[in-house]
């Protein structure tokens, strides 16, 4: 049994190639190949430990990621299985995977449920999810602009430096307005209430929210959910019941909007029209098929 440490993996991996392995893994869910457990929890006071798995049929591989959360700070550990001989292949540390699956699957949903022709990025957050996203939206073909919303000052002008002197990207720190205006918006914040606001957003735009992952935690308001067409989540079986953006607004509400899988948007080829004026809203809470995609794709590579 091999162990990798995250300085390793980070060095073997990209955005574009995590995003085909985790477009393969949801093709084998829509189609029966994948089998995903749901995370589950346990605490101890503040201390809570966290579990959740995946097989994958193609790559005839399972993985379990393990992680602690102690003082609001995740510790990962991924390990990996054979489906041929049932043999403990390797263990992962975690955060390197996680930080690109997340983002990884982000730029995936967008290929099929943003514009095609969309040049303009509102990122809202400036941690290291937010910059992951924005370094995997800086490679999008005709990407030109990311306004950035963060309650961190300092942390959003470096990231905004860095995506002008890395990307050649018009980036720059504005109010939240003008961010939620743009083509695509990232939400990447763990705030309580919601960030963005339905009257700020643009017709035609793609809303991702991918930091508000508890009960506790919502970025995305009311209205916002109304104007949405519909929304669709990274799966059906755990992130309606995971995150305050699905459980805290009126149930009615809720319950009137199309939800649907991204493995059928994936399974059925879908994509968006140039033209389209409706608002389509992603929200995902991070699965443990993303997970076990990712860390065989670095294993393939860490090995070859």
């Amino acid at each position: 049994m091999k162990l990798f440490n995250n300085q390793e993996i980070a060095a073997h991996l990209d955005v574009s190639s995590a995003s085909e392995a985790i477009r393969a893994a949801y093709l084998d869910l829509a189609s029966g190949a994948a089998a995903i457990q749901p995370r589950a929890r346990i605490g101890l006071g503040d201390v809570k430990f966290s579990a959740m798995s995946s097989m994958l049929g193609s790559a005839r591989t399972a993985a379990i990621k393990m992680y602690t959360t102690i003082d609001g700070q995740f510790r990962f550990y991924i390990g990996l299985f054979s489906l041929i001989d049932g043999a403990f292949v390797a263990m992962f540390e975690g955060d390197a995977i996680t930080g690109i699956r997340t983002a990884a699957t982000t730029a995936l949903a967008a290929q099929h449920l943003a514009r095609a022709g969309s040049r303009s990025l509102g990122l809202f957050g400036s941690g290291l999810q937010a910059r992951a996203h924005a370094e995997a939206f800086a490679e999008r073909d005709g990407l030109r602009e990311v306004l950035i919303h963060s309650h961190d000052g300092k942390s959003a002008s470096a990231l905004s430096d860095i995506l002008r002197r890395q990307f050649d990207l018009d980036a720059r720190v504005v109010e939240p307005e003008e961010a939620a205006g743009a083509d695509i918006v990232v939400l990447a914040t763990r705030a309580s209430e919601p960030v963005i606001k339905g009257e700020w957003l643009r017709p035609g735009s793609f809303i991702a929210s991918i930091g508000a992952t508890r009960p506790e935690q919502r970025e995305i308001d009311d209205a916002s959910l109304s104007a949405a067409s519909r929304i669709v989540v990274d799966w059906m079986q755990q992130t309606p019941y995971e995150t305050g953006d699905l459980l805290r607004p009126p149930r009615a509400l809720i319950e009137s909007k199309p939800m649907v899988d991204l493995s059928s948007v994936i399974g059925a080829n879908e994509y968006r029209n140039a033209n389209a004026a409706d608002i389509v809203i992603y929200k995902a809470v991070g699965i443990a098929l993303q997970d076990a995609a990712v860390a065989w794709l670095a294993y393939t590579r860490l090995t070859s």
